[in-house]
């Protein structure tokens, strides 16, 4: 059932943040037929839920593709670091895991962009992800959620709770 299916949820700190989702404290939530509907009427319902985030994460690991998740998500933790040297650490890492052209798990970003995050680097900070962040959560809101609404996976969590709905026309 959904055990198989939503093993292994996040843990860590509970809050997600961005302009398009609010923080809330989520992880220990029970995972609810409600709940994974809700993942299918908008993106931020999916990804303000650290066990949305990761069955999210894993359709996207099975389209190759889960590096816009993981560099969302290295963004979050980035925003709840509070020392300075860890901050410019983990600066350093994230962009060399996933901004670098040299990187296997590079992000797609336009060039203005990704000359923002380039010159932040020069005095790395919480902050200096925000805008290649945004331009991946939109990506992955317009371009791979929809994929993920539609596929067996999303279907198979959501009729492993047994219940099914009738369309009704009108």
């Amino acid at each position: 059932m959904l055990s198989a299916i939503f093993c292994g949820c996040f843990s860590g700190p509970n809050e997600v943040t961005t302009n398009e989702v609010k923080p809330k404290d989520h992880d220990d939530i029970p995972v609810t037929y409600a709940l994974v509907r809700s993942w299918g009427v908008s993106f931020e319902n999916l990804m303000k839920y650290r066990i949305g985030q990761k069955h999210f994460a894993d359709f996207l690991k099975g389209e190759f593709s889960d590096e816009n998740i993981l560099f969302w998500q290295a963004c979050e933790e980035l925003k709840r670091e509070k020392n300075v040297e860890k901050i410019e650490e983990k600066a350093r890492i994230i962009y060399e895991d996933f901004i670098s052209i040299l990187s296997p798990k590079e992000v797609s970003l336009d060039s203005r962009v990704r000359e923002i995050v380039n010159t932040n680097m020069g005095q790395p900070s919480s902050a200096t992800f925000d805008g290649a962040q945004s331009q991946i959560y939109t990506l992955m809101q317009r371009d791979s959620y929809p994929r993920y609404i539609a596929s067996e996976m999303y279907r198979s969590a959501l009729q492993s709770f047994g219940i099914t709905e009738e369309v009704v026309n009108m």
